[in-house]
């Protein structure tokens, strides 16, 4: 009953209701419940059996309405009705919560494999038919922000959730909860049919380790919701390890769990990110933190064909610093910052983007108060003195400054600012945040000795990079990303997913293994004018040691650099 009474709020749950309306299914509006999927990226077919969410208007009620009882019915739900329709196959499916924008259903394990469309129907009027792919299996991990990401929904034996203050140990069993692992027989519409399916060629990866699988199936809770029981594996702990479930080669969103080696808070260690506040957000749940970065970044890419270039290889390199002042909740840092806080080196991280969205390797969203600093924060160096200024448009908070480098031509290109050496960071103070002032060391430059050599990523072989130099004590960063555009006459329709990996710096080498790389799309490819341009990115780079400092009206305030060379590369 614990599990029944924790997921029903959970996977019905409701977007903002909307005006009654002829039902409208938007752009790419069918996803899995739990891994919120893009249409477009590899894992965001609809699996036999599992639940998915169906967005855009008129489609139901103005205000939500959930299913709480079996049986389940296939032709109507408070007016609503959903078909599918594969390959001259059309079947009804039982919808399990129905609002104006938002209506949840379970694909029925008879549903033909392949494409085809779906159509919802409201009080008698039907929407446009709207594209769906079904499959056999693409499991989704449900997480605590329901949107995919973050914390994953993985719990004990006795139904405890997993989380910073409630550690696995290695060698625990944890669940992971989801949905999409998978057809069943039986009647899914009058309850749930738990059992295992052994045949399944599922993995669990906690960071990038293999972990033994004790049970896959449908769980004994609800219709469509399945577990996945692993053994935790040993050598891996952090406060945000990632968690992905892979079948085939049909890898799941990435979520996260806290393992500890003993006792039941997760460990806080300064190799990881987030590390240094971590231990404080657990105690207070709530913390203003100021951040400065100093970053440089070098992107090789095809030149230009003639009479615009020379066809070579061109590299542009920017330095750039930023701050951010903000008040946040621990819910909302925690979740902001899942894919950059893992504490073991080796591990891997997966996020995912759309439209006309910058790649970030955020890994979530957070909803934060900005605190006023001042009118600027001071960067002194080798170099000279540069100004990072508010936000255009008065952004509290936001600051802001090209230091030097870009494009050459192009408006603010400079000399290149940053460089090994001792920087002091000032702010004046403002009406939220007292003065301060901070020294951070900018250590040697990490080179990236195979960047030339690498062309072309194939996803299901990985991709082995290799470096020298760097800080000693710092922290390899591997990223990249890869973008889907389905129609190239409007860009603003795509799907992409990014990946971020931490290695030491004495490694001397990492590789990307498939698991990671699978969940990217492969790479799109625009020609235009007779110049080509690949939707993909691979880079190498490092963070330095950072360093911390108070100011009145924070409760942490730290200072970080990082440098990275990209390369744009297809995904294949």
């Amino acid at each position: 009953m614990k599990a029944i009474k924790f997921f029903i709020p959970l996977i019905l749950v409701a977007a903002a209701g909307g005006a009654f309306a002829q039902p409208t299914i938007g752009s790419g509006g069918i996803l899995n419940v739990a891994s919120y999927a893009y249409q477009g990226l590899p894992n965001s077919s609809i699996a036999q059996g599992s639940i998915f969410a169906i967005f855009g208007t008129g489609m139901g009620p103005t205000t939500g309405v959930k299913v709480y009882q079996y049986p389940l019915s296939p032709d109507s739900f408070q007016g609503t009705s959903v078909t599918v329709t594969v390959n001259g196959t059309t079947v009804k499916v039982p919808v399990l919560f129905t609002q104006a924008g938002q209506v949840n259903a379970m694909l029925p394990s008879s549903t033909p494999v392949g494409t085809g469309t779906l159509t919802v129907s409201y009080n008698g009027v039907s929407s446009a038919p709207a594209p769906i792919t079904v499959t056999a299996h693409s499991f989704g991990m449900f997480t605590t922000n329901q949107a995919g990401s973050g914390q994953g929904v993985v719990m004990t034996p006795a139904y405890a959730l997993n989380g910073a203050n409630n550690s696995a140990h290695p060698g625990d069993a944890l669940i992971v909860w989801g949905t999409g692992l998978g057809p069943v027989t039986g009647d899914e519409n009058a309850g749930p049919t738990p059992g295992n399916m052994p045949s399944l060629p599922l993995t669990v990866y906690v960071g990038n380790t293999t972990a033994q699988v004790t049970y896959q199936g449908r769980s004994g809770c609800c219709s469509g919701v399945d577990q996945v029981v692993f053994t935790v594996p040993q050598g891996v702990e952090g406060c945000n390890v990632p968690v992905t479930v892979k079948i085939g080669n049909v890898v799941s969103n990435y979520g996260t769990i806290a393992i500890a080696q003993s006792g039941v808070t997760c460990p806080v260690s300064s190799s990881s990110f987030a590390g240094i506040d971590l231990g404080m957000f657990q105690s207070t749940h709530d913390a203003k933190i100021g951040s400065v970065m100093l970053d440089r970044s070098s992107s090789t890419g095809p030149g230009l064909p003639p009479p615009l270039g020379d066809g070579k290889p061109t590299t542009t390199t920017t330095d750039n610093g930023s701050a951010n002042f903000e008040h946040f909740t621990y819910t909302d840092y925690s979740q902001l910052l899942s894919s950059l806080s893992t504490l073991n080196f080796g591990a891997c991280t997966v996020w995912i983007f759309k439209d006309s969205q910058t790649p970030s390797s955020s890994g979530g969203s957070a909803t934060t108060v900005w605190l006023d600093a001042g009118p600027q924060i001071t960067v002194s160096g080798p170099n000279g003195v540069k100004q990072l200024t508010q936000l255009q448009g008065g952004g509290v908070g936001i600051y802001d400054a090209q230091l030097g480098g870009g494009t050459v031509g192009s408006a603010g290109y400079g000399p290149l600012y940053l460089s090994q050496g001792s920087y002091t960071i000032t702010g004046p103070g403002g009406k939220d945040v007292g003065p301060f002032s901070a020294t951070i060391n900018l250590p040697q430059a990490l080179t990236w000795t195979d960047q030339a050599s690498i062309t072309a990523v194939n996803r299901a072989q990985g991709v082995t990079v290799h470096w020298t130099g760097g800080d000693p004590s710092g922290i390899v960063l591997i990223t990249g990303y890869s973008i889907n555009v389905p129609d190239i006459n409007n860009p603003n329709v795509s799907a992409g997913a990014g990946f971020f990996c931490t290695a030491q710096v004495s490694a001397g080498q990492f590789t990307v293994p498939p698991v990671v790389l699978l969940s990217l799309p492969p790479s799109t490819s625009i020609n235009e004018s007779g110049f080509s341009f690949t939707m993909g990115s691979l880079g190498v780079g490092s963070m330095a040691q950072w360093t911390t400092f108070k100011a009145s009206g924070l409760d942490l305030g730290y200072i970080s650099s990082e440098d990275i060379n990209s390369s744009i590369v297809p995904y294949q």
